[in-house]
């Protein structure tokens, strides 16, 4: 649980649901708070990402939402479990959050690689032996946040971010508290995520179905488009693309060991008790798979 102590830093911050005040005035195109932007990164459904530089001369990324009311509890439980863990590896790091003109903003760790998408668009594929350490130290992070009861449901190339060759998971936007009985955003039978990532249960809506397994079904479909350089599900349009997770068979990645291929097939099993029950058991996994194949295992 949230200490008391956060609760009473997140409604210093946040001010979330009130409007903007009279006497607050119109911010410089430039800036958010105190922070200067250099550049725009890229831009979501939930927000835009900036990189900007604090008073220090610090490089940071800052995560702008549009001021709607309907988001507001979204930025809160990203916020919230940006807190939690914060000190955890492999999970991009909370700076400072506010609220500018322009709606809540989070202010985090700036990855210079880019993302997990940014590798791929340049590089196409990567061997399966780099994209496969790749994914290990993703499913290692996320194994802790798993044994909290955290599922991150939009794990995708461009929410893996990456410092210095070492991924980040980033965006708990859409993340879940599996213990909190009023974490829910949705009602039931509403689709969140990102088709070709969204395990069949994610993707229908069934809340009760969700769990662990839910995140390892879209590390699958990562490694697999890391590997094959493009997702394992696809269509011409969002029906096809749904059909595909659905009912798609996963197609053989050539080049790549057996055991690989067979874990891969693993997590991206239409009933989710036929996966990994969390990512802690698919690193164990992709550990003895590396090493069989005398490959090298992160430190």
């Amino acid at each position: 649980m949230i200490p008391p102590e956060a609760y009473a830093r997140l409604a210093k911050i946040a001010w979330v649901h009130a409007p903007a005040e009279d006497g607050e005035g119109e911010e410089d195109e430039d800036t958010i708070g105190r922070y200067r932007i250099l550049e725009r990164l890229g831009a979501g459904s939930a927000g835009v990402v900036f990189r900007a530089v604090n008073p220090e001369g610090q490089e940071v990324a800052i995560k702008l939402l549009r001021r709607r009311r309907s988001r507001s509890s979204r930025y809160m439980r990203e916020l919230e479990l940006l807190e939690r863990t914060a000190e955890r590896a492999g999970v991009v790091a909370l700076l400072d959050a506010g609220r500018c003109p322009r709606g809540p903003f989070l202010v985090l760790e700036l990855a210079v690689g880019g993302s997990l998408r940014t590798l791929l668009n340049r590089e196409k594929r990567l061997p399966w032996q780099r994209a496969t350490a790749l994914l290990l130290e993703v499913a290692q992070s996320l194994a802790a946040l798993h044994e909290e009861g955290i599922i991150h449901r939009d794990l995708k190339p461009e929410n893996i971010l990456l410092q210095a060759d070492r991924p980040l998971i980033s965006d708990f936007g859409l993340a879940k508290d599996l213990g909190d009985a009023d974490g829910e955003l949705t009602s039931a039978g509403i689709a969140m995520g990102t088709i070709g990532y969204m395990s069949p249960e994610l993707l229908d809506g069934n809340r009760d179905q969700l769990g662990p397994w839910t995140d390892v079904f879209a590390l699958g479909s990562l490694l697999y488009e890391l590997i094959a350089g493009r997702p394992p599900f696809g269509g011409k349009n969002l029906r096809e693309a749904a059909r595909s997770v659905r009912e798609g068979e996963v197609s053989e990645l050539p080049g790549t060991p057996s055991a690989i291929t067979a874990i891969v097939r693993r997590c991206l099993e239409k009933d989710p008790t036929r996966r990994y029950e969390q990512a802690g058991e698919l690193a164990l996994a992709l550990v003895r798979a590396l090493h069989d194949e005398g490959a090298p295992t992160p430190d």
